[in-house]
């Protein structure tokens, strides 16, 4: 059988399909409810996830009942608006070169207990059969995201790419070192490494620069929690058909989302890298636009492109908001009746 993941994109789309009341539940059971509900193989059990999410390297400073604001351990602050759903960057740190002196160690001790709470969710969650993945932030998303905001970043990207790698040292190490904490305590299956490098028309940049700044770190990362025996899984959005054979050569044992919206394309990618690595996603974003007649065809065309074996359906952007609760039970039909070898 075809494993299947799949998530909603925001709050928006949980209160839509669940209502008010699955908000009252703790973290664990909305989890784990969720994942029963969406028919799911995977859980992921964030380290670091997206602005307002229940991970365990930012602190809530205050959630309302229309957004919040989190605080990440260098002092940047992230807002995050649930419906309808938008994050942005209220404070990054590193405004100029020389704030980056200022940015000290993170003293990983902190996170002790947050690491325990964790891993007594990931216990509960193996006893119930899931795979359990546990999300971080990549080197390329670490250092925009908590400490110099994409604008900039990607200035620093053209200009000054020395720069770009103090401000990996500095922040992506500590994920790095965090991500090993939770694996010694955790019984988590795999880290899913979120890192987009890329929109629909391409990535941010060129597969020269990818190799020469990020690639190292990704290969760093793999082969130091391989060492841990678990999976290394990246996800990136965007049309980075260009890199997809550098994250092979990396080690990564899957990639997703492979949206079709950005030009990914699936059949291409199981023909050159199918027998080297897992390619999860290729169910589009824009599933929640679908009449049924088109889920069942998009679903039956993604399990004949990337199948019948090393592929996991997944739908990167989650199920949105738009999506009818009809033509969602006639995808969760469709996965079921496609996925059967």
């Amino acid at each position: 059988m075809i494993s299947h993941w799949v998530d909603f994109t925001s709050i928006e789309s949980q209160a839509r399909f669940f209502g008010a009341k699955f908000f009252e539940a703790d973290p664990l059971t909305q989890s784990i409810f969720q994942a029963g509900f969406l028919k799911s193989d995977i859980i992921n059990l964030p380290i670091a996830g997206f602005p307002g999410c229940f991970d365990i390297f930012c602190d809530r400073l205050y959630e309302g009942e229309d957004y919040l604001i989190a605080r990440n351990p260098f002092g940047g602050l992230q807002y995050w608006r649930k419906r309808p759903y938008f994050a942005k960057t209220l404070h990054s740190p590193v405004q100029t070169k020389e704030d980056l002196e200022s940015i000290g160690p993170i003293d990983l001790s902190k996170f002790e207990t947050k690491i325990r709470t964790l891993a007594d969710q990931a216990m509960t969650i193996r006893e119930r059969g899931y795979f359990i993945l546990a999300e971080i932030k990549g080197p390329f998303e670490t250092p925009w995201m908590f400490l110099r905001g994409l604008t900039p970043y990607l200035r620093d990207l053209a200009t000054d790419p020395q720069f770009i790698t103090r401000m990996i040292e500095a922040s992506f190490k500590p994920m790095m070192d965090l991500a090993e904490m939770v694996i010694d305590q955790a019984p988590v299956d795999g880290i899913w490494v979120t890192d987009d490098l890329g929109e629909r028309i391409s990535p941010f940049l060129s597969v020269d620069k990818y190799r020469k700044i990020y690639k190292p770190w990704h290969k760093q990362l793999v082969d130091r929690l391989h060492r841990k025996g678990v999976t290394v899984s990246l996800h990136s959005d965007g049309n980075v058909m260009s890199l997809i054979g550098e994250f092979v050569d990396s080690g990564f044992d899957s990639v997703d989302p492979l949206e079709p919206a950005d030009n990914m394309r699936l059949a291409e990618l199981k023909t050159r890298y199918g027998d080297r690595i897992t390619l999860m996603g290729g169910i589009t974003r824009e599933i929640g636009t679908m009449t049924a007649h088109q889920i069942d065809q998009h679903v039956q065309q993604v399990v004949r492109d990337g199948g019948p074996y090393g592929l996991i359906l997944n739908c990167g952007g989650g199920i949105p908001p738009e999506m009818s609760l009809e033509n969602f039970m006639h995808y969760s039909a469709a996965v079921e009746k496609y996925r059967r070898l």
